[in-house]
C-alpha cells in the first residue's frame, strides 16, 4: 500500500501545504490496474504531510520504495492554464470574427445587376445586425436577403451570416461601395470597400419593321450558357414625340426586347412624373410579339406599358428611369433539364421632352389653355315656358384632348333669368391609337323671371389646334325661349275685377216694436277681449313671431354667414373622413382632402367652389387682406392634393397624416386673419 513518510524537518526546513495531482506523488511510473493493490495516494489540500527538503518534495510508495522528487512550480500549472486562457482566448475570440464584402462581378453593363454581399463569419457571427452601408450610386431592386449558416466541428461550433443586394446601376462610370459598418455583439466592424465599373449597354434599339403575331410564351433560341446575359432581356422607354406644347399629349411607351422565355413581369419602381398630367392606357394583357432586329440579333418586342403624359410647364422635362422585375425561364443543361425560372431586374434609360411655350400672337382673350380639337354645342330642353318654372340649358364640349385640364365655362349675364349652379358629367377614354378624349358635359338651371320672348346670349370656347399650329374659337349660336305668365301671377293681376257681386234680400217681414221701459236690467261686465290682460297675451306670439321673420329675413340676406359659421367643423369632419378613405385607396385620400378644403374656403368666404382655384383663390385672398403666408400655404395645399389626384398618389400614411395637419394649419390660418 502506497503512502507518504513524514520526517522531521531539520534546520532551515519547513513544512508546506499543498495540492497535488495523483500520478505527482506515485513515483517513476503508474502502477498498472492489473497490479494487486494498486492504488494511487493523493495529498490533499491543507494537509501538512509533505515536507520541504531545500527545494525539493519526496514521496514514497511501496512500488520499489521508490522516491520521486518535483519542482514547486507544477503546483499550480492548472492556475497558469487558465490565466493564460484568459488572457489569449478572449482576444483570439475577436480576432475569429471576419467580416467582409463582395460582389459577383466588378465589371456590370448598365443594364445589368449585379449581387452585392456582406459576409461575417465567426463563433458569433450569426448575431450580427444588419449592416449601415450606402448604395446611392446604385438602386436596390432586391434585399437585404439574409441567410445564416451553422457548423459544428470536433466539439467546436461555429457560424456564419451572408447579407445580399441586388443591385442595377444608375449610370455608367466607376464607382466605389463604401466600406460597410456591422456591429457583432457591441463591437463594430467594416468591411474593406468595393469598386465596380459600369459598361455602356452593347445594344440600342433602332427603329425597325415589325412582323406580328409570335407566341410571348415561347422559348426563343439565345446564346450558349446558363446565366441569362444582359443583352438577353431589355427594356426600354420612349416617347412617341420628341416635343411638344403644354397640354399636348405624348404617349410614353415602355418595349420589352426578350431572346428568352418570359413567364411574368411587375413593374418594379414606377417613376415619379412631376411636370406631366398622366393618364394610364390599357395594354393587352397576352400582347403580341413582333420580331425586331437590333444590332444583327433577333428579339421579340412587347409593349408592357402606355401612358399618356401632359407637359403642365414649359422647358425641358425629364421622364425618370423605371425599373421592372421580369421572370424568365432558364434553359438548363444541355439535355433541358433543371429548368426553371429565374428573376432579372432591368432599368429604363432616363428620356427629356421639350416642352414650348403656346404661341402669344392672336391669342384670345379669356384663353384657358386648353389644347387639341374641339367642338362645341348647347341646347335647351324646352323651347316654352312659363315664369318660374326651371329650365335646363345644356352645355357639351367634345373632341380630342385633356377635358380634365379644362376649367368650367363661364355663362354671360343673364339678367331674364336667375341662375342656378351647374352640375357636370364627363366622359373621358382613349380612342383610337391610344388618343386622349371624350366628352364633358355642363347642365345649368334657369328660371325665367318676366313674360316674353327671352334670349340667351351665344357662349364662346377658345383652344389651340397644336395640328394647324393656331388658336381656334368656338361660337354657339343664340338661344331663345317664349315665356308665359306663371299661374300665380295672374290670380294677383286680375285684381277685384273677377270680384261676383251678389243681390240683396230681405230677410224680415216687419219692424220690431220698440220697448217703452228698461225693465230690470243689470250692467254687463266688461268681456275679457276687451281687457288689457287679453291684448298683452295676444302680443306675446305675435312678438315671437315677428322677431322669428326678422331672423329667417336677415338669415336670406347674408346666407353665408351661417355657411361660415360652420366651416372649419365641417371641414375637420371631411379630413378625418379622407385619411380613413386613404387607408383603402390613397387616391380617396386626395380627393377628399381637396373636397374638404376647397368646401371650407368656399363657406368661409361666400364664393362657389368654382371661383376656388388657382389665380382668382390668390387674388381673392389677397383682396381679404390674408396674410401672404397663409395664401401660400393654402395654394401649396391644394396643389399637392391635386397632384395625388391626377399624377401619382402616395400611398405613404405617413405622408397623408402630413398633408391634413398642413391643411388643418392652414385653417387655422385663415380663421385668425377672417
Amino acid at each position: 500500500m502506497s503512502k507518504v513518510q513524514s520526517q522531521p524537518a531539520p534546520e532551515g526546513r519547513k513544512r508546506v501545504a499543498g495540492g497535488l495531482r495523483p500520478r505527482e506523488v506515485v513515483g517513476d511510473r503508474l502502477p498498472h490496474e492489473s497490479e494487486p493493490n494498486a492504488r494511487f495516494v493523493w495529498a490533499r489540500l491543507a494537509e501538512p504531510r509533505l515536507e520541504a527538503e531545500g527545494r525539493q518534495l519526496r514521496c514514497t510508495s511501496d512500488f520499489g520504495r521508490r522516491t520521486s522528487y518535483f519542482r514547486p512550480w507544477t503546483l499550480d500549472l492548472g492556475l497558469w492554464t487558465f490565466v493564460v486562457w484568459l488572457t489569449f482566448g478572449t482576444a483570439g475570440w475577436a480576432q475569429d470574427v471576419r467580416v467582409r464584402a463582395t460582389v459577383s462581378s466588378d465589371v456590370v453593363e448598365v443594364q445589368d445587376q449585379f449581387q452585392f454581399t456582406i459576409t461575417i463569419s465567426g463563433p458569433d457571427g450569426a448575431d450580427a445586425e444588419n449592416p449601415r452601408v450606402r448604395l446611392q450610386d446604385f438602386q436596390v431592386v432586391s434585399g437585404p436577403n439574409v441567410s445564416t449558416q451553422f457548423e459544428w466541428i470536433n466539439g467546436r461550433t461555429s457560424g456564419s451570416k451572408s447579407i445580399s443586394y441586388i443591385l442595377l446601376p444608375r449610370r455608367e462610370g466607376h464607382f466605389t461601395i463604401e466600406a460597410a459598418e456591422v456591429s457583432v455583439r457591441g463591437k463594430v466592424f467594416r468591411t474593406e470597400p468595393v469598386r465596380v465599373r459600369v459598361t455602356a449597354s452593347p445594344n440600342r434599339p433602332p427603329a425597325q419593321s415589325r412582323t406580328p403575331g409570335v407566341d410571348p410564351f415561347g422559348v426563343e433560341p439565345r446564346s450558349s450558357g446558363n446565366r441569362i446575359a444582359p443583352s438577353d432581356v431589355l427594356v426600354t422607354a420612349e416617347l412617341d414625340r420628341p416635343w411638344a406644347y403644354p397640354g399636348q399629349q405624348v404617349t410614353l411607351l415602355y418595349h420589352l426586347y426578350t431572346r428568352v422565355g418570359v413567364s411574368g413581369l411587375q413593374l418594379q419602381e414606377n417613376p415619379s412624373l412631376n411636370g406631366f398630367w398622366v393618364e394610364d392606357l390599357n395594354v393587352e394583357s397576352n400582347p403580341p410579339g413582333n420580331r425586331k432586329s437590333l444590332d444583327g440579333v433577333e428579339y421579340l418586342e412587347y409593349v408592357v406599358k402606355k401612358q399618356a403624359l401632359f407637359p403642365t410647364a414649359t422647358g425641358r422635362v425629364s421622364v425618370p428611369p423605371a425599373t421592372f422585375a421580369i421572370s424568365v425561364k432558364s434553359p438548363g443543361d444541355f439535355f433541358g433539364f433543371f429548368s426553371g425560372a429565374e428573376t432579372v431586374y432591368r432599368r429604363t434609360r432616363e428620356i427629356s421632352l421639350e416642352v414650348r411655350p403656346l404661341p402669344a400672337e392672336d391669342r384670345p382673350q379669356g384663353f384657358a389653355g386648353a389644347v387639341g380639337s374641339f367642338n362645341l354645342v348647347s341646347r335647351l330642353d324646352k323651347p316654352k315656358a312659363s315664369t318660374g318654372e326651371a329650365i335646363s340649358l345644356q352645355v357639351r364640349l367634345e373632341g380630342r384632348g385633356n377635358l380634365k385640364m379644362i376649367p368650367d365655362l363661364a355663362l354671360p349675364t343673364l339678367p331674364e333669368f336667375t341662375v342656378f349652379s351647374s352640375k357636370r358629367t364627363e366622359n373621358v377614354r382613349p380612342f383610337e391609337e391610344g388618343i386622349i378624349g371624350g366628352d364633358r358635359t355642363w347642365e345649368y338651371v334657369i328660371v325665367p323671371k318676366a313674360p316674353g320672348l327671352q334670349s340667351i346670349p351665344s357662349l364662346s370656347f377658345s383652344y389651340f389646334d397644336p395640328q394647324k399650329g393656331r388658336y381656334e374659337i368656338l361660337t354657339t349660336p343664340a338661344l331663345s325661349v317664349s315665356v308665359e305668365r306663371g299661374a300665380e301671377n295672374a290670380s294677383s293681376a286680375g285684381g277685384l275685377s273677377g270680384v261676383v257681386k251678389q243681390d240683396l234680400t230681405r230677410q224680415g217681414a216687419d219692424i220690431n216694436f220698440i220697448k217703452v221701459s228698461a225693465g230690470n236690467l243689470q250692467p254687463e261686465r266688461k268681456p275679457f277681449y276687451l281687457s288689457s290682460w287679453f291684448y298683452l297675451l295676444a302680443a306675446i306670439p305675435l312678438a315671437f313671431n315677428i322677431a322669428v321673420l326678422l331672423y329667417q329675413r336677415e338669415r336670406a340676406r347674408q346666407p353665408s354667414l351661417t355657411r361660415s359659421r360652420k366651416a372649419r367643423r365641417l371641414a375637420v369632419t371631411r379630413l378625418k373622413n379622407a385619411l380613413k378613405a386613404g387607408k383603402r385607396e390613397p387616391r380617396l385620400f386626395y380627393d377628399q382632402a381637396a373636397l374638404a378644403f376647397s368646401g371650407y374656403l368656399a363657406d368661409k368666404f361666400g364664393v362657389p367652389e368654382i371661383a376656388v382655384t388657382g389665380d382668382s383663390l390668390e387674388r381673392m385672398l389677397s383682396e381679404k387682406s390674408i396674410a401672404s403666408e397663409a395664401v401660400k400655404e393654402t395654394i401649396s395645399c391644394l396643389q399637392e392634393c391635386d397632384f395625388g389626384r391626377f399624377v401619382s398618389a402616395s400611398s405613404s400614411g405617413e405622408k397623408m397624416r402630413s398633408l391634413a395637419g398642413r391643411i388643418d394649419k392652414a385653417i387655422g390660418l385663415l380663421e385668425r386673419a377672417g
